[in-house]
């Protein structure tokens, strides 16, 4: 027996067919990237020793969370290569750029084998490595991962903390560097480093680190 499929009901079908794809289009991974970025953020070096060698990525991901118990989170790219070496250490430290401190986002967000070189930084006792410079700064440890799509949720406990209010922030807006009106630094805007796995760049909307 032979079932014929009514015309109207084809043509519904084919718009239903054309509008989803619409729609999956409008969610692709470029598009929700451009999106993001019209969210200003700041942007974040997140840092430890590993057997003795600073090892970081910046992310524009931060988010505080709880003030009882000092409570923040970052978003880590499961494509990172850098997160799985420090995931698993005792502290990490998370220091807020300075508008001056392009420089070290874009080695941060590099393939150089040593994205430190140059920077000036330093550790606690604990091995969570700061740079100097920052705008605020967090000696942190891992509370909890949680798993989200294409990212991990980092929730980090705040060990220690402190913050220069005299340093303007780097500012993450539209793919680009800004500062805010009437700050202190001379820092112009300028094209952001490539993000290769952002949303870092969360990117935008995880981490900014390309490796």
């Amino acid at each position: 027996m032979t079932t014929t499929v009514p015309a109207k009901d084809l043509a519904q079908d084919q718009r239903d067919a054309a509008e989803a794809g619409r729609a999956e289009q409008a969610l692709s991974p470029a598009r929700l990237r451009q999106v993001f970025s019209a969210f200003p953020t700041g942007v974040t070096a997140i840092a430890a020793l590993v057997d003795g060698v600073p090892v970081g990525l910046a992310a524009n991901s931060f988010t505080a969370v709880s003030l009882d118990p000092p409570l923040l989170t970052v978003c880590m790219a499961h494509t990172s290569t850098t997160w799985p070496l420090l995931a698993d250490l005792p502290r990490l430290g998370v220091s807020v750029l300075g508008a001056d401190q392009e420089h070290a986002c874009a080695q941060l967000a590099s393939r150089s084998a040593d994205r430190f070189a140059d920077l000036d930084w330093h550790a606690t006792d604990g091995g969570a490595v700061l740079l100097d410079g920052a705008t605020a700064w967090f000696d942190t440890s891992v509370e909890r991962l949680i798993r989200a799509g294409d990212h991990d949720i980092v929730l980090l406990r705040i060990r220690a903390m402190d913050a220069d209010h005299d340093v303007a922030p780097l500012v993450f807006h539209g793919s680009r560097f800004r500062r805010l009106a009437g700050a202190r630094s001379d820092t112009a805007e300028r094209p952001a480093p490539a993000a290769p796995t952002a949303p870092t760049a969360p990117p935008i909307a995880g981490t900014e680190e390309s490796s």
